[in-house]
C-alpha cells in the first residue's frame, strides 16, 4: 500500500512548476519537499554543454594571441607575438624606447583600431606606417608596410621617431641638448 501511494505522489506532482523540488512520503503518510540536486546536475550541464557549443562556433574577428615556431637543426623553440591589448602594446613601446609611448598608443588606436583594421590584422601594422625600406619591414600590403610580427612594427616605429628627432636637432630649438632632453621625459 505505501509503494502504491508513492506512485501515485509521483503522478500527481510530475508535472509541477518546482523543477529542482522532491517530495518525500514521511511515516505519518504526509509530504515534505526536498531539494533534488540531481535535476539541478542535469540542468547545468545541458547549460554548459550549451556555452561550450556555442564558444566553439562563434566567430572570432580579434586577434588574441600569435604564436610563430622556429625550427633550428631539430630543436624547436616558440617565439609568440603581442597580445594587442592597451597594456601589452604600452609595455612593448616602453620597454622599446619610445619617447611618447601614450600618444603612440593612441596613434595605434587611430591608425588600426589596435590591430583590428585589415592593415592592422593582415599587415600586422599598428601605426599605418607606409612602406619604406628598413630592416623590420617584411613586405608590402599595398602602400603600407608590412611586418612578421607586431613587436617589428614596434621597433621601426622607435626607428622612425628615432630619425624625426635626429633631423630636428639642433634645428627646432637652440638648446643642443634637446632632444636628448626630450628622450629623458617619460
Amino acid at each position: 500500500m505505501v509503494f502504491h501511494i508513492r506512485l501515485t505522489v509521483r503522478r500527481v506532482h510530475a508535472g509541477t512548476l518546482f523543477l529542482f523540488m522532491n517530495y518525500k512520503l514521511n511515516d505519518d503518510l504526509s509530504l515534505s519537499k526536498t531539494w533534488s540536486y540531481k535535476k539541478a546536475f542535469y540542468v547545468s550541464l545541458v547549460i554548459n554543454a550549451f556555452l561550450v557549443l556555442t564558444g566553439i562556433y562563434m566567430d572570432r574577428n580579434e586577434i588574441l594571441y600569435k604564436t610563430r615556431t622556429i625550427f633550428v637543426w631539430g630543436d624547436s623553440t616558440e617565439k609568440s607575438d603581442l597580445i594587442l591589448t592597451d597594456s601589452s602594446v604600452l609595455n612593448e613601446l616602453v620597454k622599446s624606447g619610445c619617447v611618447l609611448p601614450t600618444v603612440a598608443l593612441a596613434q595605434a588606436k587611430l591608425e588600426s583600431g589596435l590591430g583590428k583594421s585589415q592593415v592592422g590584422k593582415n599587415a600586422k601594422n599598428l601605426f599605418g606606417i607606409t612602406h619604406h625600406k628598413c630592416k623590420y619591414v617584411h613586405g608590402k600590403y599595398g602602400v603600407y608596410a608590412s611586418y612578421k610580427t607586431y613587436r617589428d612594427n614596434i621597433k621601426c616605429y622607435i626607428h622612425i621617431q628615432d630619425n624625426y628627432l635626429k633631423n630636428i636637432d639642433g634645428r627646432y630649438a637652440e638648446d643642443p641638448g634637446y632632444t636628448t632632453k626630450i628622450k629623458s621625459m617619460k
